[in-house]
């Protein structure tokens, strides 16, 4: 199964980057959306960070998406990360890094 990648940055305000993650989000059935939105300069995590993250967050509860990973805890001890991990070949490589500038769901 392939993945979709989305970069929201560079050049997008917080809303603008929340504005597109919705529509993707959307438009996706039965796949995995990698969220690149950057960790933020100020060293505590970007607006656009928090937003993307919170609506997600808010997402998962209310159970339109199945699954929100961030980024920092894509790893072996995080089981859903596992399962992502075996079911999308490409979140291979993003195993062994901790990045806080994305977050992984499954849609």
């Amino acid at each position: 199964m392939a993945i979709k990648e989305i970069n929201v940055e560079n050049g997008f305000t917080s809303e603008e980057a929340l504005a597109y993650v919705k529509q993707v989000l959307s438009n996706s059935k039965k796949t995995c959306i990698y969220i690149i939105h950057g960790y933020g300069s100020s060293g505590k995590g970007g607006v656009i960070r928090q937003k993307v993250r919170s609506f997600l967050n808010a997402q998962l509860k209310n159970g339109k998406i199945k699954a929100v990973i961030n980024g920092e805890d894509f790893n072996v001890l995080n089981f859903k990360a596992l399962e992502l991990k075996n079911k999308y070949k490409e979140l291979e490589q993003l195993f062994r890094v901790c990045n806080h500038g994305v977050t992984i769901v499954e849609v």
